[in-house]
């Protein structure tokens, strides 16, 4: 015997799972970062806090996740159900999710260092990887998205397989991705407002959470629009780890960083989030047409 789902009971589960997701998220959060607060921890020498506090630090990337799976039980459907997204898609659709974040974050930091906003010191990387920089950057680019990958996967089951697609059910891939993108930026703030380390030295805190919110809002629409249009998850996770390889493996280990250099690249910059911005638009025909299959 099937069970027949109306469109009203459907909205009614959707709310449910979505009200517990956003109160299972900042259950999960806020009490792991007060922990390693704490305990001292500090983003600039987190090698040298205690291992619980880094674990409930590092954790932190997970519970998207875990808040996303809690949400989807909510609904009394059970795991079996739960669309993970781990659909095969065309090899072109991954390299043009590859291809955005680096579109995103190379002319930032290329501005940055032509116009004296931030030094130049490509022996960093040399020295971190042991390579010439160009082999660094190939590195940091192909194989070094891999580790991030883990971690994409711990943020995008919350946000793509459970937020992103449980709203698109009574809402537009644009609206979807606002939606997104606001959520999104806002639960990295409590690591911002209250971790020392997360926000650079001498950026008012005001400034890092303005353009960080620009920044991961435009991000989301390639997101939901790659996840929603695919129905897979593979183009969110590459695309989600190669920005973070482009930014902490490749362009900040190549930067030398200045007085001023936190006010104009990294997650909280300005020039990030304008190139974000620029890039996104103008490849709005092909992230919104990217292929199937």
């Amino acid at each position: 015997m099937h069970t027949i789902t109306t469109p009203s009971r459907e909205g009614d589960l959707t709310r449910r799972q979505l009200w517990v997701f956003a109160l299972v998220l900042p259950a999960l959060v806020l009490p792991s970062l007060a922990y390693a607060v704490s305990q001292g921890l500090d983003l600039n020498r987190i090698s040298e806090a205690p291992i619980a506090a880094q674990i409930a630090t590092y954790a932190g990337g997970f519970m998207p996740g875990i808040a996303g799976l809690a949400a989807w039980l909510a609904g009394g459907r059970g795991l079996r159900g739960f669309d993970w997204g781990f659909r095969r898609v065309p090899w072109r659709t991954i390299l043009l999710a590859w291809a955005l974040p680096v579109l995103c974050i190379a002319p930032a930091y290329v501005a940055a260092w032509l116009t004296g906003a931030a030094g130049f010191d490509p022996g960093n990387l040399a020295e971190a990887t042991g390579l010439h920089p160009v082999l660094g950057v190939l590195l940091g680019l192909v194989p070094g998205i891999v580790p991030y990958m883990v971690l994409a996967f711990g943020e995008q089951i919350g946000w793509s397989s459970v937020l992103a697609v449980r709203l698109s059910q009574t809402r537009s891939k644009d609206v979807t991705a606002l939606i997104v993108g606001l959520a999104w930026s806002v639960s990295h703030f409590p690591l911002m407002l209250f971790v020392p380390g997360a926000v650079e030295k001498g950026v008012p805190t005001a400034w890092a959470l303005l353009w960080f919110a620009v920044d991961t809002t435009a991000l989301a629409f390639p997101l939901v629009w790659l996840r929603l249009r695919t129905g897979s998850i593979w183009p969110v996770l590459v695309m989600h780890a190669t920005l973070n390889a482009s930014i902490y493996f490749v362009c900040a280990a190549m930067t030398a960083p200045t007085a001023h250099s936190g006010w104009f690249v990294g997650e909280g910059g300005v020039l990030t989030a304008v190139s974000a911005v620029a890039v996104v638009l103008a490849t709005a025909p092909l992230w919104r047409n990217a292929p199937k299959s």
